[in-house]
Order: structure tokens, then sequence, then C-alpha cells
């Protein structure tokens, strides 16, 4: 390996948990009783932790890229330290945006309320300068989808990094995102399985509907 790709390559180490620092997640939480946490832990407990966690230098600590759940069990299992990959320094929201979109959809199905959060978050931190809502980035992937010559070059850009990064095409990116635009509760109960999002897309359609608040305030 030259001294170039050296320079590349990210740097493995153990990190102690106590140097990590967590913020905000594409995930909107980590359910630590789920059995699918549990059966980490034990895999951890009887593997160790197999893929490290990606951290970028930060102050005089790292800041956590991706990895959470494992941070999450290692902290629950009492160890000291977890291996991590450290990436050359990171600050632009837009790029932690990226890796935690692209090893999230990579390791485990993301919730589609917090892919389409993540996504819209993305885009947002892309291009601050537009002030986008919803309603903005929405409008906007229907103008590429029809006419991307219509759109600048830095948006045209973006939508195509969006969709090459969650490996969605441009029509089921802006099903995703029509999801923020229901009820709190609709959303929850989607993030929490209890109503399938093919449903929620159906709902998303046709907001205007006078029988949506009585949806919104039935079980399912």
């Amino acid at each position: 390996m030259t001294e170039q790709e050296k320079a590349a390559s990210p740097e493995f180490m153990y990190l102690p948990l106590e140097s990590i620092i967590v913020e905000e997640q594409i995930r909107s939480s980590v359910d630590t009783e789920s059995e699918s946490f549990k059966a980490l832990m034990e895999s951890i407990k009887d593997r160790g932790i197999l893929e490290p966690a990606l951290v970028t230098p930060k102050d005089d600590k790292y800041l956590l890229l991706c990895g959470e759940r494992r941070y999450l069990a290692a902290q629950k299992l009492g160890l000291e330290s977890i291996p991590a990959r450290i990436v050359n320094t990171i600050t632009q929201k837009d790029e932690i945006l990226a890796y935690q979109l692209t090893e999230n959809l990579q390791r485990e199905d993301l919730n589609p309320m917090d892919q389409a959060k993540g996504i819209f978050a993305f885009i947002q931190a892309r291009h601050p300068d537009k002030g986008y809502d919803v309603d903005g980035v929405m409008s906007e992937l229907v103008s590429y989808d029809r006419r991307p010559e219509d759109l600048s070059k830095e948006i045209a850009e973006t939508f195509s990094a969006t969709a090459e990064i969650v490996g969605k095409t441009i029509r089921t990116m802006y099903n995703g995102l029509s999801l923020l635009k229901l009820p709190d509760e609709m959303q929850a109960a989607i993030r929490a399985g209890n109503l399938p999002v093919s449903q929620g897309y159906l709902f998303a359609a046709n907001l205007d509907c006078p029988d949506l608040s009585k949806a919104v305030n039935s079980e399912w």
C-alpha cells in the first residue's frame, strides 16, 4: 500500500466509550428492550463486536457517525471500549447524514419514517439557502422526474446522489417524503409497525379527506 493509500484509509483502533460523542442519528431511537437488540448483546458477549463503529474526530473526542446500536450494546454490557474506524474529520451535516443513511440501509431495514426524515434532512443540509419544507422538496422531485433540465445542476446532482445513497427511485422517495405530512399519530403508528406503510401512502395522498380524522383516532 502506498503512502497516499494509507492516508486515505480509515484508521482502526479501540476507543474508550467515554471518548465517543453520540449526537442525533438517522434512526429516531434504539429500542434496547427489543429482541433484536438483546440478540445483538448476546452476539457481542459470545463473539465480540465484529464490525467496528465509524467515527470522526471532534474537538478532543470522536463523533459517532454509524454504529449506535453497537455502542449502546457495549455500554449496557459494561465494556470499556469499542472497535472503531476513524475517518478524516467530517463536519458538514450532509456528509454525516450520507454516512448514516448508507450505514443503516446496508445493515438493517430502516424504518420508513426514519428513512423519510433522513432523506429530507440530507436534502435540507445540502441546500440550506433554499429553506426547503417537505412540500418544496416533493415539488422539486416531481420536476426532476419529469424535466430534470429545469432544475439547477446543484439540485439535480443532490437528487441523483440521494437516490444512489438510498437505492430508491425518485418516485419512491417522493412517496416516502409524503409520509412526513401525516398527523403525528399516524407517523408513530407507521414507526411502530401498527400501520402498513402502503396505507400511510394512501392517507398521505388524501390529506383533505374528511374521514382522515376518524382514521387518526382509530386503533390499528
